[in-house]
């Protein structure tokens, strides 16, 4: 009988060259395990493209940062829990960004006074992100909240709080310190090999 025909004699065949493919691959494998050594292959001429994925993850932790400082600035504060209460005149503003410590776009820093409801007075103040240059020689009604040596935390009355704005912000900025954390760790581990 013809081999070509014969359907078993095909199937002999097959099976004669996977059991040699199979005892090939056994002895390439069993070489490896007798020398580790070459089992490990080196990539070559990697340092370039190492730098760059470690930039792309320090450059992506910090965007994460500056929106996080964004949705924190945005927030603002709510002026029920004031514990002075006054009105407040602003005189100069100052435009701030794009990309700053208080996060990504625009806002103002404004010199101001205020006049509290208790009769005292507080004179050239200065604050980020409360007014605009729109508050300019009008009077705005504020609210002191704390007063921390010499800076204050206001709320304005005519701004709603977004307390969600700030946990927002705040996870975003936890989400953001892990890249830094991450390359952080693979830099010194690399650092540490050399």
């Amino acid at each position: 009988m013809d081999s070509d025909k014969d359907p078993l004699a095909k199937y002999r065949a097959r099976m004669e060259e996977a059991k040699a493919e199979l005892a090939q691959a056994e002895a390439a494998s069993r070489a490896a395990a007798a020398d580790p050594a070459k089992a490990v292959t080196e990539r070559e001429g990697g340092w370039l493209s190492t730098i760059a994925f470690f930039g792309c993850v320090i450059a992506l932790g910090l965007a994460l940062l500056g929106v996080s400082a964004t949705f924190v600035r945005l927030s603002g504060h709510d002026f029920d829990d004031a514990r002075v209460t006054g009105w407040a005149t602003v005189n100069r503003c100052d435009r701030q960004g794009p990309v700053t410590n208080r996060g990504f776009g625009y806002w103002e820093t404004c010199r101001f006074a205020v006049r509290w409801d208790d009769g005292t007075a507080d004179d050239r103040l200065t604050s980020d992100v409360l007014f605009g240059s729109t508050d300019i020689g009008r009077d705005v009604r504020v609210g002191r909240l704390s007063e921390r040596g010499p800076s204050m935390e206001l709320a304005r009355q005519d701004t709603p709080a977004r307390p969600w704005l700030h946990w927002i912000g705040i996870a975003i900025g936890l989400v953001g310190m892990l890249p830094l954390f991450v390359a952080g760790l693979m830099i010194s581990l690399a650092l540490g090999r050399r």
